[in-house]
């Protein structure tokens, strides 16, 4: 069986991209801050910060390079949370995009940077999947099968009807 390896290029729109990362942090268990939610968290955040929080930011260049096309806007930004921790992917006013995680300072930074690690690796999965499954269907083949082993790769068994 023939290994593919396909690497996300230019042309990924917000669009695009939201649900694939909000699915990234739902199956981490992350749940979205909106609105008011996100209001309050980011108030709060603020005073917290300060006091009580460590953020560690984990720029994702050395994950992946150029997967955001420039329609994802500077300074736009998802927020997840999970207990005491706040997972954010964003893209800053240089158009640079990261992975913030923030927690408790009693959590140490390197147990945050693998948080961070692990979500960027979901999000890049997510890409990888998306487009594997999108390229599949422009040329005809049908996933009829999709498995994910011990590791955490994603299997996709296929076919293509002539």
């Amino acid at each position: 069986m023939p290994l593919i390896i396909i690497v996300p290029v230019l042309g990924w729109s917000f669009v695009v991209l939201s649900p694939l990362i909000m699915a990234a942090a739902g199956a981490l268990g992350y749940s979205t801050l909106t609105g008011k939610k996100l209001n309050d968290w980011l108030q709060k955040e603020l005073v917290d910060n300060l006091r009580n929080y460590r953020k560690v930011t984990i720029p994702l260049e050395d994950y992946i390079k150029e997967i955001a096309a420039e329609e994802i806007g500077r300074e736009e930004r998802l927020d997840f949370k999970k207990t005491d921790i706040v997972l954010t992917f964003r893209k800053d006013a240089l158009g640079k995009l990261y992975v913030e995680v923030t927690g408790p300072r009693t959590i140490p930074s390197a147990e945050l940077t693998t948080m961070g690690d692990e979500f960027a690796r979901n999000i890049i999965q997510q890409f990888a999947h998306h487009k594997i499954a999108r390229e599949l269907d422009q040329r005809g083949v049908h996933i009829v099968e999709e498995e994910v082993n011990e590791e955490g790769d994603i299997i996709l068994h296929t076919r293509k009807w002539s």
